[in-house]
């Protein structure tokens, strides 16, 4: 006999991979505008991205690149962060749209949870990747305008030579000219909200 999924049992089989993640900050969701059911909602990945360095550094001009990558490869995405506190050490919340709609969804159970299962695999290595590859290409810029991770910590130390407000400024413009995600550093609350 052939166990088949039908309606409600789809998001059934979603919520069976999300109590096998209850361990994980890895969850599955659909996303809807208030007031509108979609009919064949698409699946999102909810996950938690880290920013800042496993060491716990207080320096954060030196990671604002992977913050804004990050920002920037979720630009389009529902759920965009507006606003990042920047001592916080929990990572980004976001919302990562998986390309699969519930009708995508297979009807045997087992086929049901290895689809939604590798859907979160995908989604993630993907968004990663293309993280990886902004921040890497930002890097690679930076490098030949004269700035690398360890000159602008030296940058944040105020070392003698690096000390300046331009050499900060400089960097800064670099960050605003690089990103298409446009900010403002908020130093009184220790924020950086997203502009709209």
């Amino acid at each position: 006999m052939t166990v088949r999924l039908k309606g409600e049992s789809l998001y059934s089989a979603m919520r069976l991979v999300n109590l096998l993640l209850r361990e994980a900050d890895t969850k599955l969701t659909t996303l809807s505008m208030p007031g509108h059911q979609e009919p064949d909602p698409e699946i999102y990945v909810v996950t938690r991205i880290p920013w800042r360095d496993a060491a716990g550094d207080d320096q954060v001009l030196p990671q604002l690149p992977r913050l804004l990558s990050i920002l920037d490869t979720l630009r389009g995405n529902r759920g965009v962060p507006t606003e990042v506190y920047l001592d916080s050490t929990e990572g980004l919340a976001a919302y990562l749209p998986t390309g699969v709609h519930i009708s995508d969804i297979p009807s045997r159970p087992r086929e049901a949870v290895q689809c939604l299962r590798s859907a979160i695999e995908n989604t993630k290595e993907h968004f990663f990747s293309t993280m990886h590859d902004v921040e890497r290409y930002f890097w690679r810029m930076a490098r030949k305008r004269g700035y690398n991770r360890d000159i602008v910590e030296r940058i944040v130390r105020k070392e003698r030579g690096f000390d300046s407000p331009a050499q900060r400024a400089k960097y800064h413009q670099l960050l605003r000219e690089y990103f298409s995600t446009r900010f403002t550093i908020h130093t009184a609350e220790w924020c950086l909200r997203v502009e709209v």
